[in-house]
Formats: C-alpha cells, structure tokens, sequence
C-alpha cells in the first residue's frame, strides 16, 4: 500500500522558490523534474535525465544522478539515443500520414466540420441556429431556435454565447461550447437544412456525450428546417 507524501510546508520561503534552486540536489524545485506542480515545486512526477521507466520522482527526494557512476550514465546516454530514434521513426510515420491526409483533403467536399473540428470563431452579432430542450414557460418547445451571437463569458475562448430571438429569457445571454453540436453557424444550418440525409451522418459522427449529458440526435434530426 501507497503512502501519501505530504506536500511541503507552504511557506513564504518554499511558495517562492525559483524552479531551478534545487537542481541535483533535490527533486522538488529541479529544472528537470516534471509533473504535477504547485508554486514551482514538481510535486510528484519523472526526471527527464532518466531512463523512461526508471524515472518517478517525488518533490522530496535526493538527487539519484549524483549517486551513479560512469556505467549507470552509459546505461542514460544509450536509452537516450534509442529516444532519439524512435522520434526519427515518429516524425517519419507523421509526414506518411500527412502525405495520406492531404490525399483526402483533396477530394473532400466543402460541409460542415465535426464539432471537435470547429476553430473557435463565432462573430459577434453573427447569426446562430441553438437546438434547445423544452423547459415550461421559459423554453416552450423542443427545437431549434434561431439567435445571434454577442459578448459573453469566455466568448473566443472556447465557448460562444447567445441570444434567441423567441426567448427572452435568454436575454441575459446563454451559451456553450463551440465543439458541440447543439450549436449551428447559419451556413451549417442551411445546408443540413437542404441535405438531411448528411445531417443524419453529422450527427451519429457527433453523438457522444458532452459534459456527461447524451445528445438527443433524433430530436435534433427531425426537428430541423421546421
């Protein structure tokens, strides 16, 4: 069984040690330690000067690289070059994989992109199309409604928000991830409005749950265009 390490006392002194003041000498505050961090202290992770499956550290530990000899670092240096080699071997595999993309790329069609595909641009004032469940008064019916995009928390970063021309209660402004598929740019929804069968394709390609919630792709499907 695991013991917890504690983490350091959090004192003036420790919450505003350099990252570098204790290189080989202590884990913690090592310029080469890496992981989980809280005011510049590697609380636990690996050294990056040691073999990958030899390389857990946590922030209290002594510097193990001061206790090695000369066969133990020919040992580092020879796993080191067999890294360099398989990054080689990886950059390799990319560009085939680019070439074989940019193939595909070629032929494919202008259509809507998956939602994890979207860049982060939503215009303000730009027009929405927001699928959104019935909720009494405030939402009466299940649908997609139309809307424009204004200023919000984490608009450009991420998130996108809204308001409905049919719900004022959404005047307050209501919003969402730019990588989920409740949220349509107007062109998006123009031609799924037009190619339903795609729409159809779009939405089992998307159908995944988002912030632990399913989507109701077949709501969103027939409800669409009406």
């Amino acid at each position: 069984m695991k013991t917890e390490i504690p983490e350091p006392e959090w004192t003036a002194v420790n919450m505003n040690r350099k990252s570098n003041s204790t290189t080989f000498k202590q884990c913690g505050w090592c310029k080469h330690a890496s992981g989980s961090h809280r005011y510049g202290c590697c609380l636990s992770g690996r050294c990056a000067l040691m073999k990958e499956y030899d390389n857990d550290v946590k922030w209290r530990d002594e510097c193990k690289l001061l206790k090695l000899g000369k066969e133990d670092f020919k040992s580092i240096l020879k796993s080191k070059e067999y890294e360099i080699k398989g990054c080689k071997q990886k950059i390799e595999n990319v560009h085939v994989e680019i070439k074989e993309v940019n193939k595909l790329f070629e032929k494919a069609k202008n259509i809507p992109p998956l939602p994890d595909h979207r860049n982060m641009e939503f215009k303000i004032g730009s027009k929405v199309w927001v699928f959104i469940a019935a909720e009494g008064e405030k939402v009466p019916l299940t649908k997609w409604y139309c809307g424009s995009v204004v200023s919000g928390y984490r608009s450009g970063d991420g998130c996108v928000s809204y308001v409905m021309d049919e719900l004022p209660a959404s005047k307050q402004g209501w919003g969402c991830g730019v990588s989920v598929p409740i949220i349509l740019q107007d062109w998006e929804y123009q031609y799924f409005k037009r190619n339903k069968r795609n729409f159809e394709t779009w939405i089992e390609l998307s159908n995944k749950t988002y912030n632990g919630n399913p989507i109701d792709g077949k709501a969103m499907f027939e409800s669409i265009g009406k």
